[in-house]
């Protein structure tokens, strides 16, 4: 039986993340990963002989203080400031371009119509005064109710908490005037996180995570993606969206963190009320006083947690909590790059080819893509989130080839009728259909394509019913209630275990802030001496 000072089960960003910060203040820590590869839906796959990509298109939700104090760029991490950074075909084939000059940005909105790029910052500056006045972090536990509405001391806040966590995002576009084309370019971002519609309770709290990130760290002077008017601003990663990963666990091993992966945890061991280690799926038993699982919260409380008195509750709540999810990845091998209708040249086609874009090009549209889901019907209007990453990171395909990487954000995953066996193939059909109708070259050029139906994804990620923020994060489930009331500040009924991953609060895709944050819980319980290490030695309990 070996002995850690930590597990950390699971090797996604967050459980990395977690890892590097607690081996930074002189842990011992072991992370187990049950596949073969680290990362998740954030790590690098062949998905055809040649053809790599990720689950995951974009990294700008990732945390610039992280990035820095994780020192990610010493262990590789560079970021391609791509320009544009997003095409946003519409209704009628024009195609909202968005560039990293504002004012470039700001002249596609005022021809929507007169003013518009004034209203669209009027509603983003409503959006961060909010996130400013509430004076909350991102960075520690979740904030009470108390808390939360601590600093709304006027009338004029409290309408805007109303619209904010109990409005819907079609509501708040129409409070701001803004134009059909605004909408649609802003209606995707909006609906990501969850079951959701332009017209669902709570949507705007997908328009107010990176608000939130701003109000929780100050900026620092001169460039802050995050300021930037439209996802995407970031940057492309170098090498692609697994070069994250690789930073991250490059720098938790420089740190000293161990990691491993292909063994899966099958058991979180417990003894008189507190964590004592891990039995894997082989029955290897390894010790530590100190377990975190990075894994969804799900499968922690249902799975790993042997039935306790002290957790009967918890684990009757989970059983009940609701996680279906709407992933499908489509990964299409290319002879070529694609190249829209609109572009008048070759060099703008190659601009264009390499920014993010997404599919949905009216409002309606997403209104009538959810309601296909919510009936659990197969796609018919499939909303892509799409990247062609070989443009800026050509060690992704053969040479001279590319590699399309779409994810479709409204499959359901319980199917009505069918079968997703059969699905999966229609619905890559139809997705190639609709992009060729802005990409008219795509047919021709299409090598070899490989779909993953929400099925495939619960299987090969093991993302329960293909959730990919492990619950919804709209403000029903945010804040004391993600996971649950009671495992919202990441600790448990167990001492010593802690859970982690985009399951908790504040959930929000790759960013590692779950990871951060539950490093830090663990931190400031072992420096309050609420938990120790099974060692005699002196760790120095600093992030």
């Amino acid at each position: 039986m070996t002995s850690h000072d930590v597990i950390v089960v699971g090797g996604g960003h967050n459980g990395l993340v977690c890892a590097a910060y607690l081996a930074g203040a002189g842990l011992d820590v072991l992370v187990l990963e049950r596949g073969l590869r680290l990362g998740g839906p954030a790590g690098t796959v062949e998905f055809l002989p040649g053809y790599s990509c990720t689950y995951s298109n974009s990294p700008g939700s990732l945390e610039p203080k992280i990035a820095r104090e994780l020192e990610l760029e010493r262990h590789g991490l560079r970021f391609l400031a791509q320009d544009p950074t997003l095409v946003h075909p519409l209704g009628d084939g024009r195609l909202f371009v968005a560039w990293r000059d504002r004012d470039r940005t700001s002249a596609q909105f005022d021809a929507f119509a007169p003013g518009e790029a004034r209203r669209y910052d009027a509603m983003f500056k409503y959006v961060q005064d909010f996130a400013d006045r509430l004076g909350i972090s991102l960075f520690r536990p979740p904030p009470t109710l108390r808390e939360l509405v601590r600093n709304l001391t006027t009338l004029a806040d409290q309408e805007a908490f109303s619209r904010l966590f109990f409005g819907s995002v079609r509501d708040l576009f129409e409070e701001f005037g803004l134009a059909e084309e605004t909408k649609a370019v802003l209606g995707p971002i909006s609906t990501v996180a969850g079951l959701a519609a332009p017209a669902t309770p709570g949507t705007p709290m997908n328009l107010l995570m990176r608000p939130l990130s701003l109000a929780s760290v100050s900026a620092d002077a001169g460039y802050d993606p995050r300021r930037m008017p439209l996802r995407g601003s970031t940057g492309l990663p170098v090498g692609g969206m697994g070069a994250i990963v690789e930073a991250i666990a490059s720098s938790a091993r420089a740190r000293g963190a161990t990691v491993r992966t292909g063994t899966q945890v099958q058991r979180i061991r417990v003894r008189g009320g507190a964590a004592t280690g891990v039995v894997t799926a082989a029955g290897e038993e390894i010790e530590a006083a100190i377990v975190v699982s990075a894994v969804n919260p799900r499968l922690t409380v249902l799975d790993l947690v042997e039935d306790q008195p002290d957790w009967a509750e918890l684990k009757g709540k989970m059983a009940r909590k609701r996680m279906a999810g709407k992933a499908f990845k489509l990964v299409l091998a290319l002879e070529a790059a694609p190249r829209y209708a609109a572009a008048r040249d070759d060099a703008e086609a190659a601009l264009l080819a390499s920014a993010q874009f997404r599919i949905a090009p009216t409002l309606a549209y997403l209104e009538e893509a959810h309601t296909d889901m919510l009936l659990g019907r197969p796609p018919v209007k499939p909303i892509i989130w799409g990247l062609c990453p070989s443009m800026g990171a050509p060690n992704l395909a053969p040479a001279g080839r590319h590699l399309l990487s779409l994810n479709i954000g409204n499959a359901p995953y319980h199917l009505k009728n069918g079968d997703w066996a059969v699905e999966k193939e229609r619905v890559a059909h139809r997705c190639i259909d609709l992009l060729t109708r802005w990409m008219p070259n795509l047919p021709d050029i299409i090598a070899g394509y490989r779909a993953f139906s929400p099925i495939d994804i619960e299987r090969e990620l093991g993302l329960v019913e293909a959730n990919i923020t492990h619950g919804d994060m709209l403000p029903w489930n945010q804040f004391w209630m993600r996971p649950l009331p009671g495992l919202h500040d990441y600790r448990t009924p167990t001492r010593g275990l802690y859970l982690s991953g985009v399951g908790t609060w504040p959930g929000n895709y790759v960013s590692g802030i779950p990871g951060h944050n539950t490093s830090q819980a663990v931190l400031e319980d072992l420096r309050a001496k609420r938990i120790a290490t099974r060692r005699k030695t002196t760790v120095a309990l600093t992030s």
